[in-house]
């Protein structure tokens, strides 16, 4: 009962991230035509500088609730499994908790690994700091869920503005009475499809890391 409970309460957090999409996309449709709270701010930079710095804050977000949920996610499947051979000693979870950190993020930088970070230096120790680890076991997943599912319908939105947000409002009716599957249908999107989340990433992601990428060439940051 407690982990219905528990999985019920996750899909509300993900009604609630539609919800708050919704209520954006509503008064910047009425206020300033196609336009959501981000690329408002990102058209009124006054500088190339100022442009990138926003542009990486909103890749760094997306980062932070996709890719380390993830992590996060993976690291509770690994102790789970062991833990159902018996207790694990902190050594053990500290373990666990690098195969996932090397897993999503590779091999560290100053170690000739693509790692963002030159190093995983104290890090061994953070799985501790997270509360859901001990309260809501595999609750985090919902945060990358709802992140590429709003993405998602943004690029929705994108590609076919009629009738929208007339199909959103049925979506948020609805409720919990339809499946994924079925919910999705009208917005074109198929979450059965095997690359359904891959291009969920890209729709989502994809564009602003093509953006800072162009702006940091032009500024001489990268060749």
């Amino acid at each position: 009962l407690r982990y219905a409970l528990l999985y019920l309460f996750c899909s509300f957090c993900v009604t609630f991230s539609y919800l708050t999409f919704l209520l954006c996309l509503n008064f910047y449709l009425s206020s300033r035509p196609l336009s959501l709270v981000f690329r408002d701010l990102l058209g009124q930079s006054s500088t190339k500088e100022e442009e990138l710095s926003l542009l990486m804050s909103k890749v760094d977000d997306v980062l932070n609730s996709v890719v380390r949920q993830c992590s996060f996610d993976r690291f509770e499947e690994l102790v789970h499994t062991a833990r159902a051979k018996g207790e694990l000693s902190a050594e053990e979870l500290d373990g666990y908790w690098m195969e996932a950190l090397r897993e999503y993020y590779g091999k560290e930088g100053d170690a000739g690994g693509d790692s963002p970070f030159d190093s995983y230096d104290d890090a061994s120790h953070l799985w501790s700091y997270v509360p859901h680890f001990h309260h809501v076991p595999f609750y985090v997943y919902s945060y990358a869920f709802a992140d590429l599912v709003v993405g998602t319908l943004y690029n929705s939105f994108l590609t076919n503005k009629e009738g929208f947000e007339g199909r959103l409002l049925a979506l948020l009716e609805a409720g919990g009475t339809k499946d994924f599957e079925a919910a999705l249908s009208p917005f074109g999107l198929d979450p059965t499809s095997p690359t359904f989340w891959e291009d969920a990433l890209d729709a989502h992601l994809g564009e602003l890391l093509n953006e800072a990428e162009k702006i940091a060439k032009d500024l001489g940051y990268v060749d």
